[in-house]
């Protein structure tokens, strides 16, 4: 059953205070690109587009892995039978070696598949089963943003052909998605990772790329980073504490865990945490 509801109050006073940040940038430096960074899976959806969503050992929705092998898209686990066999090898790499190679793992499982392929059923997948399941609070904030011009990303370590699949849902631009990516020969993935991989300090790697091009594109426009969110220290923990301690003309940057616990040491002081449960159900958000 979807968690429906109304946004946490947090969300309204995030969104305020980052409007209020971006009035006084822009009354400074009119001419300025701002941007903020998402996490997505259990940041922006409750749950993960990926592995799915799980309950009390219920399924709540399944993730586009096991949609993707039921379809026929791996070489590697055939249809149905396959998705038990993967998930155990999943869960064995990233308990004996960690998920620095256990999320690429589910990218590479699809070597030889066309990845426009993927993409598709991917954003079927967000347009049916996983529309209902965004966090209200973070959609709220997400789409306000978006109404006043920022700049918006989203850094994932799930796989770039699959998160690309929340675009349209989202209403950001598909290379404003960023997940962890395979080099593609004649448009079919291969098992080689194009790095830096959108997993912890490569979060922060890929940030820095994409604020390198803006001040490319637009070198007489300064780049500033309001906020960032993330939900797992582990994940999200690097990049949001780097864009916790970046430089603003005015202001200070919005740096929000998501419903991640207790912060390990080391994560700074100005990173706030916060709970939602809230999604926005079988309406749009």
């Amino acid at each position: 059953m979807v968690p429906a509801g109304q946004p946490e109050p947090h969300a309204a006073e995030f969104l305020a205070e980052l409007r209020a940040t971006r009035a006084a940038i822009l009354a400074r430096e009119p001419a300025a690109r701002l941007f903020v960074f998402w996490d997505f899976d259990g940041t922006l959806l409750h749950g993960d587009c990926s592995e799915g969503l799980y309950e009390q050992g219920q399924m709540i929705y399944p993730g586009l892995v096991q949609c993707a092998i039921e379809a026929g898209y791996s070489e590697d686990y055939v249809e149905a039978v396959g998705f038990p066999v993967c998930w155990g090898d999943y869960r064995l790499l990233g308990d004996r070696f960690g998920d620095w190679l256990a999320f690429p793992f589910l990218a590479q499982i699809f070597a030889g598949a066309a990845e426009s392929a993927l993409r598709e059923l991917a954003e079927r997948h967000f347009g049916t089963s996983l529309a209902p399941y965004y966090y209200a609070a973070s959609r709220l904030i997400l789409d306000g943003l978006a109404a006043d011009g920022i700049e918006q990303h989203v850094l994932s370590a799930s796989p770039d052909f699959f998160v690309g699949g929340a675009a349209r849902g989202l209403g950001l631009p598909p290379d404003r998605l960023h997940g962890i990516r395979l080099r593609t020969v004649q448009g079919r993935l291969t098992r080689d990772v194009l790095f830096p991989a959108t997993y912890a300090g490569g979060k922060v790697a890929r940030l820095q790329e994409i604020l390198a091009a803006a001040a490319q594109a637009t070198p007489d426009r300064p780049a500033y980073v309001l906020g960032a969110f993330g939900n797992s220290y582990a994940t999200d923990g690097a990049f949001v504490t780097h864009v916790a301690g970046r430089e603003l003309p005015a202001g200070r940057p919005l740096a929000v865990m998501v419903n991640a616990g207790h912060p390990p040491p080391g994560v700074a002081r100005s990173v706030r945490a916060v709970r939602q449960t809230a999604c926005c159900g079988r309406a749009a958000c």
